[in-house]
């Protein structure tokens, strides 16, 4: 039986939840019916991994629109793919539409910078020029009908995030032996995040959260991990200058093992779309406190698996933490229901049925 080609298109393949979606998708998809690859105009740590893992990732490497649509035109053709499936590029949804392939758009989040009527106007073209259009919640294909002119709805579909199972996959090395590497005590009780250090994240009301705490309790690390912005990491560190219990830690390579040292998972975003590591963080069956931004109320029901509190709300989000660290056995119940929740409503498999189900609807 001919294999269905399908080609995953973005603009970076570098580091980010749109990228690692690309990865799972590519990985998964790759079976006795499809043929994943990837063409993007820039690589990077998840181009790497896929080529390393023996999957095909093309880069592009043209400066310019034009050219780069061309290339990726020919690409498509010569590659005969039959679907091409992009990941917000508008160079991607003009080369496989010149390319007579059919076109999918995955809408990853509430774009902010749409703010101006010209971009709005831009992203209503290129959503009406594609065969469907993937919001990666139901608050991203509300946001996507609130400000962008879609004129056939009905080519819309919502198809929720979810992580590949090797980012599940539980350490057994000791929790103390790990701390001890982190430098932390053996009695901390230890508040993370898992971002990248961006302006989006909203890491100043963590910090500000994390002095208020500290004011309650003495034996508190709040972790700050990742990479990103120089100037915005340089004004977080700025904030929490002198408070000594608040560590930068950079880079993580091993997640699973940061997740076997935190006992709750903080949030603190202004805006996202459908947040990887908010699934990553129940699936380790942790305690979260997260803002209401993006899908997390799609994912959080407050009080039962997690809590959510508005954005910049510095006092609910301490008093939300308060409340997991008095109670215990409050935090327990809520970590084993959030497990739950992530096994029977957001797996891997739910997400990789739905994409295969739109491929076949698109090509039939």
């Amino acid at each position: 039986m001919k294999k269905t080609k399908v080609l995953h298109v973005c603009d970076s393949l570098d580091k980010g939840g749109l990228e690692e979606v690309i990865y799972n998708l590519v990985k998964n998809t790759n079976d006795q019916e499809f043929e994943a690859s990837v063409a993007c105009f820039k690589g990077g740590v998840v181009a790497d991994r896929l080529k390393e893992n023996g999957f095909i990732c093309n880069e592009i490497n043209e400066p310019k629109n034009i050219p780069r649509i061309n290339k990726l035109k020919n690409y498509i053709k010569e590659g005969q793919f039959d679907l091409v499936q992009v990941h917000f590029s508008f160079e991607g949804i003009l080369a496989a539409k010149l390319a007579g392939v059919k076109v999918i758009e995955t809408t990853h989040n509430t774009y902010h910078f749409f703010e101006n009527p010209w971009g709005r106007l831009k992203y209503s073209f290129y959503l009406n020029l594609v065969d469907s259009i993937v919001s990666v919640s139901k608050t991203v294909e509300n946001f996507n009908f609130a400000n962008f002119k879609v004129m056939n709805k009905k080519k819309a579909v919502v198809i929720r995030n979810s992580i590949d199972s090797e980012r599940v996959s539980p350490t057994e090395r000791p929790k103390e032996e790990l701390k001890r590497e982190l430098g932390l005590p053996e009695n901390s009780f230890v508040i993370s995040t898992l971002s990248r250090i961006d302006v989006q994240k909203g890491l100043e009301y963590f910090i500000e959260a994390a002095k208020m705490l500290n004011q309650k309790y003495d034996q508190l690390v709040f972790l700050i991990p990742g990479e990103g912005s120089q100037e915005y990491s340089q004004s977080l560190r700025s904030i929490a200058e002198g408070v000594e219990n608040i560590r930068f830690i950079g880079h993580v390579s091993k997640v699973n093992e940061l997740f076997k040292v935190i006992d709750i998972f903080a949030m603190t975003s202004l805006w996202e779309g459908a947040p990887l590591t908010l699934l990553e963080a129940m699936a380790y069956g942790k305690a979260v406190v997260v803002t209401d931004v993006g899908n997390t109320a799609e994912v959080i029901q407050d009080n039962v698996n997690g809590f959510l509190v508005e954005k910049k709300d510095v006092q609910a989000f301490v008093d939300r933490v308060t409340t997991l660290i008095d109670h215990p056995e409050k935090r327990l119940a809520i970590e084993h229901q959030a497990q739950q929740d992530f096994t029977e409503k957001f797996s891997n498999q739910i997400m990789i049925s739905a994409y295969k189900q739109l491929y076949k609807s698109l090509i039939n």
